[in-house]
């Protein structure tokens, strides 16, 4: 398990390494300037960005033959899913904190950039969810459709992510009177709601991968 989550992340290095040059980039005119819509932009490229290079591994490892080659070596392929999920919190944590340093720069020289400090934990919601959500819809499609769509599919997950969001938000603010308690509601709701998304895809891609051959 170790060997191939190493595996897994350092295969998401090369492109991560790119990304991670524009971040910084991107980061220092973020921070310059003051702009609550270029931070949370910042923030959901980040969160998202990073994690869509981690889903992008698993088509990196079938087009390399590398995925088909881990079927004879001695693990077995819930360990091989197990792996790719953890593969994408691990980059999800770096995308977060690539967007936490950005947003608290910003904070320390300009101020809260937000009317209420409380959208800052929104924001952070919002990109933890959409990179959760976007996992959860990915993963057993891949395995399901094929390695060959898996371009379309990463489309697909993404746009499903934020259609996801999007009603949550939407049934939040039609339901309930705004204020802090629908806030912090909603964050709970799309936290806990991507979890346990992520956790039942993750079940769902151990069996459909059990049964596919190759």
């Amino acid at each position: 398990m170790k060997g191939l989550l190493r595996n897994n992340f350092f295969a998401v290095c090369a492109n991560a390494k790119v990304f991670s040059i524009f971040m910084l980039s991107f980061g220092v005119f973020v921070v310059a300037v003051v702009s609550q819509s270029l931070l949370i932009g910042y923030v959901m490229i980040g969160m998202v960005g990073f994690s869509v290079n981690a889903a992008a591994v698993a088509k990196n490892e079938f087009a390399s033959k590398w995925g088909k080659y881990k079927l004879i070596l001695p693990v077995r392929r819930i360990e091989i899913v197990r792996s790719l999920f953890w593969n994408q919190i691990i980059w999800l944590v770096i995308g977060t904190f690539f967007a936490g340093m950005g947003v608290s720069l910003s904070w320390l020289l300009h101020g809260c950039p937000f009317d209420q400090a409380i959208d800052t934990l929104t924001m952070f919601a919002l990109g933890i969810s959409m990179s959760l959500f976007m996992g959860a819809v990915f993963f057993p499609m891949f395995y399901l459709l094929g390695e060959e769509r898996s371009e379309v599919l990463l489309i697909i997950s993404l746009l499903c992510a934020f259609c996801i969001n999007f009603v949550i938000i939407s049934i939040m603010n039609d339901l309930l009177e705004p204020g802090i308690i629908v806030v912090l509601a909603g964050n709970v709701i799309m936290i806990g709601g991507a979890i346990f998304m992520f956790a039942l895809s993750y079940r769902l891609t151990v069996e459909i991968f059990k049964r596919k051959e190759y």
